[in-house]
């Protein structure tokens, strides 16, 4: 179990620098995060509170990947990062309640609209960050080290794939 638990770190990790930094990559890209975070927030906000708001996401994407990396709070890091991905799938259930389909720039650039793919991303994300949370618990031996770096490859390789995510889902979709 403890080759799954570095596994499911090394994707937690990844997942949130990646979203992070694809969010304050330039002055773009964090203006159209901040646009993107008042169209998803669940009430009317103003630039300067949507502003304050994308600023906490990515503070809080940064401090989850800082709890995950190190071994003795991982189990912590999974539980922050499973309460933001429920916030985050919560706000664009709620946007899509209200028929928003703007890009939600969950990881930058991307123009794919806002949709139940990226719910169906977080749910899996959820899920990996419960079973961390159950593995973290169970762990007792220290992983081999060329195990841990085959699991740590895995996490990278799925990771990814989440990053690339709506990209892959264009590529199935119907014209």
């Amino acid at each position: 179990m403890e080759y799954v638990v570095v596994g499911l770190r090394s994707l937690i990790v990844l997942v949130f620098v990646v979203s992070a930094a694809s969010k304050v990559r330039g002055r773009r890209a964090y203006a159209e995060f901040v646009t993107a975070t008042g169209r998803l927030s669940p009430r009317r906000v103003s630039v300067a509170t949507a502003r304050r708001l994308a600023t906490g996401v990515v503070a809080a994407e940064l401090a989850t990947v800082m709890l995950v990396l190190v071994p003795r709070t991982a189990t912590m890091g999974f539980a922050v990062a499973a309460t933001l991905l429920l916030a985050f799938t919560g706000a664009i259930l709620l946007a899509l309640r209200r028929g928003e389909r703007a890009p939600c720039r969950c990881f930058g650039s991307a123009e794919q609209p806002l949709g139940y793919p990226q719910v169906a991303r977080n749910l899996l994300l959820l899920a990996a960050c419960t079973l961390g949370l159950a593995g973290g618990q169970l762990v007792v031996a220290s992983p081999s080290p060329g195990g841990a770096l085959l699991a740590v490859a895995a996490g990278a390789l799925a990771a990814t794939l989440v990053a690339v995510f709506d990209d892959l889902v264009a590529l199935f979709r119907p014209p």
